[in-house]
Order: structure tokens, then sequence, then C-alpha cells
């Protein structure tokens, strides 16, 4: 019994097999450097549209920039130009509402050493608690 099945022996490819075999590799050759090209110069003009986008893209920002602080400037040439100022005496206040007053931190700046109201002294919230300001 035989261990190779078949009836025929293997045989190699003729010249005429093997020289078309070889022009079919020359032509997928040659249409893959073409591809490649063809691919090569569509990235090259996206490449330069992007370029335009970005370039088209930063003159609309700064545009917006620009309209963005006019309308500030004209929100507040409006706020200014309708204000109204009313006489105390004649405010609407509701009943329940008092008016505010300044808060004495004299005794607060005595008690932690700060002589400055713009000194930022910085405590921690258990001395906080401790002191009991919470």
């Amino acid at each position: 019994m035989s261990l190779i099945s078949g009836t025929g022996l293997h045989r190699l490819p003729s010249r005429s097999q093997l020289a078309a075999d070889l022009k079919a590799c020359h032509r997928q050759k040659d249409a893959a450097t073409v591809a490649a090209i063809k691919y090569a110069t569509e990235v090259t003009e996206l490449q330069q549209q992007l370029d335009a986008a970005g370039i088209e893209l930063s003159g609309v920002r700064l545009d917006l920039e620009e309209a963005q602080r006019e309308i500030r400037r004209l929100t507040a040439a409006l706020a200014n130009a309708t204000s109204m100022t009313v006489a105390v005496g004649l405010r609407d206040v509701t009943p329940g509402d008092e008016p505010t007053h300044p808060i004495d931190v004299s005794d607060i700046r005595a008690r932690y050493g700060s002589t400055s109201p713009a000194e930022y002294t910085p405590m921690r919230l258990s001395a906080a608690a401790e002191a009991g300001l919470l």
C-alpha cells in the first residue's frame, strides 16, 4: 500500500507556464505601483484641503472672538444707557426683608491676630470648630 495517493507524478511547471506567471506578477506589481502613486497623490490633495480648512477655521475663530468682544461691549453700553436709579424712599422693599449691614469682624481679627482685612490666614477645619466658629 502506497502512502502517496494519486496516479501521476508531481511535475514542475513548464517554461511557458513560468513565463506567464512571471508576467502576471509584473502586471500585479505595476498595478500596485500605480495604486500607490494614486493614493499618495490623493493624500497630498487631502492634506492641502485640511491645511486650507485649518486656516479658514482659525480665521473664523478670530472673527468669533471679535464678535463676542463686540457683543460684551454693546451689552455693557446698553446696560449703562438703560440703567435706572431710584431714591431709597421710593424703592419697593418686601416687609420681611431687612437691609444688609456690614458685619463687625474686629473681635475675630483680634482673636486670630490679623490686622489687615486683605491678609489671608489659613485655618484648619478642626481649629475653626474648636473656636466655636462652626
